[in-house]
């Protein structure tokens, strides 16, 4: 079974907790080409799973779009220290909607 790494995208006070456990962080303060750092994670098939803060996310949006429906790495958006803007809580909604049919989270608009 193969083993898989763990980062972290976003925000300084975002990254510092899990840099502490040390998981690999790009603090978007700190990285030049946000994209480009993102991309060489994604491409490295080194990660299974990589968390990107919601407020970083739009800036990454095209990064995202196209990992979200690969196997691996997991794209997971987490809130920041400041809270959630509900960006991971809408594509969980948004893929279960395509898997189900039909919005099963019972949110109907």
């Amino acid at each position: 079974m193969e083993t898989y790494k763990t980062a972290v995208v976003g925000d300084i006070a975002t990254c510092l907790p899990f840099r502490a456990m040390g998981v690999e962080a790009v603090i978007a303060e700190e990285t030049e080409n946000l994209c480009e750092a993102v991309d060489r994670l994604i491409k490295s098939r080194e990660y299974g799973a990589i968390f990107v803060a919601e407020n970083i996310a739009e800036r990454l949006s095209e990064i995202i779009e196209s990992a979200l429906y690969k196997p691996l790495p997991s794209i997971i958006l987490i809130p920041t220290v400041t809270g959630s803007l509900g960006k991971g809580r809408n594509v969980i909604r948004e893929t279960m909607k395509r898997a189900a049919g039909r919005d099963i989270m019972g949110e109907e608009d």
